[in-house]
């Protein structure tokens, strides 16, 4: 970099820098959004993509060295990826308080599929599951056995299709989404389960829920204690803290059956088979 002239390089500095860091995400939002996905999916991944590369910089260079651009060209260049690479950094750092105050304004962006996805609503549901990657097979195989009536809600819209492919009702949406989980039938459900990874989408789902219905049985799949206390105190039924109850189980099984390899292969064998089964959201032993 060159600093002889640098108050020539303040201007279109800004500019591009400005346009990386804002036009890049809104490209990014309006691809994913035309795609089904929803607001603060699309949000997140474009903020990604809100800096220029280091292969920008190695074409710059190039161009350089066979004198097709100048020095300051190059200077400009490596101030814009400073900035924006800097910039990106803390925009990805504070994307949920970005996407709050800027929440609103994308539902510009937001297409006809996705308000098709969210126009099937049915207040006749007992349960609700929110996300269904992670374990909603099972909570759905457990609602069909017991004939209650059963709605799987999911950001994916991948997801979403193939639930339709299975007969399973699916309705597509963000749990992050305020706006959104008031439009569902909360009120009416008497079982709300998550197995969304995500704490936040949990506690803002628990409080939503004890808001509007505190009879609700809440089911919520935590990962670390710390969070399993909060969620409790934010008013849920039950807690499933899964990396705990997996290895309570993987200790039975070595008070059980010791040092012994061979004891181990039938219940490998009986996990495999029960993997195999729900792979690819199957769910057709089912249905």
């Amino acid at each position: 970099m060159i600093f002889d002239n640098w108050q020539t390089l303040i201007i279109p500095t800004i500019i591009f820098s400005v346009f990386i860091l804002i036009g890049n995400p809104i490209i990014v939002l309006t691809l994913m959004n035309m795609l089904g996905y929803t607001r603060k999916t699309s949000f997140l991944a474009g903020l990604t993509v809100a800096q220029i590369s280091e292969f920008s910089l190695i074409l710059i260079k190039l161009g350089f060295d066979i004198g097709h651009l100048s020095r300051e060209i190059m200077s400009m260049v490596t101030l814009v990826g400073i900035v924006t690479i800097a910039g990106s950094t803390y925009m990805i750092l504070y994307s949920d308080q970005l996407f709050k105050f800027v929440g609103k304004a994308l539902s510009l962006f937001e297409f006809r599929k996705t308000v098709k996805l969210r126009a099937r609503r049915d207040k006749d549901y007992k349960a609700i599951i929110f996300g269904y990657r992670r374990a909603g097979p099972e909570f759905a195989h457990a609602f069909r056995e017991n004939k209650t009536k059963f709605l799987v809600v999911d950001f994916n819209p991948d997801t979403i299709q193939q639930l339709t492919r299975l007969k399973i009702p699916g309705e597509y949406g963000d749990a992050s989404d305020i706006e959104f989980l008031n439009e569902l039938p909360l009120r009416e459900s008497k079982v709300i389960v998550s197995t969304v990874p995500d704490f936040e989408i949990n506690l803002l789902l628990t409080q939503t829920v004890r808001r509007l219905n505190e009879d609700a049985v809440i089911i919520i799949i935590a990962d670390t204690m710390e969070h399993a206390i909060e969620l409790y105190a934010a008013g849920v039924t039950n807690v499933i803290l899964s990396h705990y109850i997996g290895a309570h189980q993987a200790a039975d099984m070595i008070m059980k059956f010791g040092l012994d390899a061979k004891k181990y292969e039938k219940i490998k064998e009986e996990q495999i088979k029960y993997l195999t089964g729900l792979k690819e959201l199957s769910l057709r032993r089912f249905y």
